[in-house]
This record gives structure tokens, C-alpha cells and sequence, in this order.
């Protein structure tokens, strides 16, 4: 069952959980933090003492509905959840949130009208195949890829992320994760040399009026398959 623990924006986990009697973290445990600004807008990743964390700045136009969606979506997901957010500014989230939920069917004023998903030009043949987006987990149980784990296990991801289609808004983080894919590990140099694979873009404001559009507070996703 999931539980939230609220505390002050400059909580910093230690090796042992003040929240479980100074046990280490495991994977039920998650933690959100609101910074005023940064040199990114979010960052996602286990941290040292293995918990994974999201960090979110203000720099985010729609910062408000971003922690609400992650607070709605890891409790439903049965996620122990540390909020490291100022009481003020979560009254104000919670007062914008207010009527919405992490599957609104239809997109929100800083949402965009088309999304993106990047792949490899192996994987887009078996798309065009199949005519549709699979999750990692969906095509796993088909024995469509060869790797035991997802590249993105290397962040810490959490294990729901793989039921999951993710997309972006455009930008180089989808091909970001391709790269890595090909490469087996995390590569983060936007200037490093890149196999070209394929780019899809879809009608999120379709998407979401037919039900399937989730939002993390970090991602905007589609569950198992998307034709």
C-alpha cells in the first residue's frame, strides 16, 4: 500500500531511510523534489544511496501539474513516496491540479499537439511489421529483443517504466536512448557519433482523447501497444 511522506525541498537522502526505521531504500521507495531553478529542467536516476529520484525545477512552465501527476501516478503504482516540496508551493500545485489527472483526455495548455518516438531502423521494421508500438515488456514476452533488461535499468529506472511506450516532445533525448541502446550503456554526448534509426510522430491530442495518454510527471507514455 502506498504511502507519502512529506518533507522540506532540501531533504537529501542518506544511506538509510529515516521513513522505514533507517532500513536501506529498495525499489518500493521513490523520492520527488522542487527546486527553484538548476541548469536542467528535470533529472531522473538513482541517486548513491539507491533510491530513485526526480527532481523538478521551476523553470518548468507546468511544474505544478508535473507533481501532482507523479504523486497520482506512483500511488497508484503502490510506491512509498518521499515529497521533498515546500507546503506552499504544494497547495499551489494542488490548487491548479485541482479536476485534473495523469490520464486527462485532453492536453493541457503547455502540452504538445504532436509527440515523438524514436527507435532504431532494426526495431521500425518490426513496427511497420506489426503495425504498432510495443512496450519493452510486451515485446519481452513475445522474445522480440535479446536483452535481459532494459537499457534504461542502467538509470535505476523503475520496472513499470517498461510497460510503457515513452515520448518526447521532440529535442535529442529519444535519440539519446537509442544511442545508448546501441551502445549497451549510457551515452549522454549529444555529439557523439550515431546511428540513424527512425523518428514517429503521433497526434497526442488523439491519443489522449481516446484514453491511452499517461503522464508520469516526467514522461508522456502509452501502456503495452499503440497502433
Amino acid at each position: 500500500m502506498a504511502n507519502i511522506y512529506y518533507t522540506n525541498p532540501f531533504f537529501e537522502p542518506g544511506m538509510t531511510n529515516p521513513y522505514n526505521g533507517n532500513k536501506p531504500y529498495d525499489s518500493n521507495w521513490i523520492l520527488l523534489k522542487l527546486i527553484d531553478k538548476a541548469d536542467y529542467l528535470i533529472y531522473t536516476g538513482k541517486s548513491q544511496t539507491n533510491i530513485f529520484q526526480v527532481i523538478i525545477t521551476k523553470k518548468c512552465a507546468d511544474w505544478k501539474y508535473r507533481i501532482m501527476d507523479f504523486i497520482k501516478y506512483e500511488t497508484a503504482n503502490n510506491k512509498n513516496i518521499i515529497v521533498a516540496v515546500s507546503a506552499h508551493d504544494l497547495n499551489i500545485a494542488k490548487n491548479e491540479y485541482n479536476g485534473h489527472n495523469p490520464m486527462d483526455k485532453f492536453l493541457r495548455p503547455n502540452e504538445q499537439r504532436v509527440i515523438v518516438h524514436s527507435t532504431t531502423w532494426d526495431c521500425w521494421q518490426s513496427i511497420k511489421k506489426d503495425g504498432c508500438l510495443k512496450s519493452w515488456s510486451v515485446l519481452k514476452s513475445e522474445n522480440a529483443v535479446k536483452e535481459e533488461k532494459p537499457i534504461g535499468e542502467k538509470l535505476g529506472d523503475p520496472s513499470d517504466y517498461s510497460d510503457y511506450i515513452m515520448f518526447t516532445n521532440g529535442g535529442v533525448s529519444g535519440e539519446i536512448v537509442v544511442h545508448s541502446k546501441q551502445k549497451g550503456q549510457i551515452e549522454m554526448n549529444i555529439d557523439a557519433l550515431y546511428k540513424p534509426g527512425a523518428r514517429l510522430y503521433f497526434d497526442a491530442e488523439k491519443i489522449a482523447r481516446d484514453g491511452l495518454l499517461i503522464r508520469d510527471g516526467v514522461h508522456i507514455k502509452v501502456k503495452d501497444k499503440l497502433s
